[in-house]
């Protein structure tokens, strides 16, 4: 449970970066930049670690978990550029419920009572402290629920994956076909200048996207898709929305603090 927090934390890093970086950089080039720029970092740990190729059986699920990890960012960026945020962001929150409910499906792990509601909380916390906002006539509605399925559903491919396969490969070949596959639907330019005078953040970024993938595989092994997703969800939107408080001076309801209260508290008991 310690990886996952703590590759929970990482994504709130990686959140913060890439916010930063928006202002400067479209949604698509920001994509491909971050998984070119982590894939060399990722050979580099498969070849100081396992240096093994995995079992055949392995191709099947890990590949499926890439193509549906490029598809879900590529909706994502649609829906963002369509609809917006505060309706889109909020829809996110059904990753945990479709991990869940399919890791349970697909490879018979069920949550315990208590563990279904704990990720009913998050969940229904999440989506408050999120806006709390549906609507199926918003633009990008479409987009947003085919990331959502794409998301939660690649989780629960991963974890198959890795039953024939170390972390250190998997996390490679991933990547490789996520950059593939947005290299080609997006067709970014960047001009080098413009990523050198923000170099610092881009390598906050890596650092941080490197980190919170890796050791959420890690924690994959040992925990249901589901609570790991709502864990993920959960600390990931606290610290977005701390970072906007305390950095980028917004502005938090006496509800939203409520539900920041109440996903701290369920996060910690779920650790433990």
């Amino acid at each position: 449970m310690e990886f996952a927090v703590l590759s929970a934390f990482c994504w709130v890093g990686f959140d913060y970066a890439r916010k930063r970086l928006s202002a400067f950089f479209s949604a698509p080039a920001m994509s491909v930049v971050f998984s070119a720029t982590v894939l060399p970092a990722y050979f580099a740990y498969w070849l100081s670690f396992s240096r093994a190729l995995p079992q055949f059986d392995y191709f099947y699920p890990a590949t499926i978990s890439g193509v549906l990890a490029g598809v879900g960012s590529v909706c994502f960026i649609r829906a963002l550029a369509l609809g917006k945020v505060a309706v889109m962001l909020p829809m996110l929150c059904l990753t945990p419920v479709i991990a869940g409910s399919a890791a349970w499906i697909w490879m018979g792990e069920a949550l315990s009572l208590t563990e279904a509601v704990a990720v009913g909380v998050l969940v229904l916390a999440s989506f408050i402290l999120q806006g709390g906002r549906l609507s199926v006539q918003e633009p990008g509605v479409g987009y947003i629920l085919v990331t959502s399925f794409c998301w939660g559903l690649c989780i629960v491919f991963d974890k198959q994956a890795l039953q024939h396969s170390p972390v250190d490969f998997h996390i490679l070949y991933v990547t490789f076909i996520v950059l593939v596959l947005n290299s080609i639907l997006f067709r970014p330019t960047l001009a080098l200048d413009k990523l050198n005078k923000h170099k610092a953040m881009w390598i906050l970024a890596a650092l941080c996207f490197s980190l919170a993938v890796t050791l959420q595989f890690i924690a994959l092994q040992s925990i249901q898709p589901g609570i790991l997703e709502a864990l993920k969800r959960a600390i990931g939107i606290i610290g977005a929305g701390l970072i906007g408080v305390y950095v980028f001076k917004e502005k938090l309801t006496p509800t939203q603090w409520t539900c920041v209260g109440v996903i701290l508290c369920t996060s910690i008991l779920f650790s433990q």
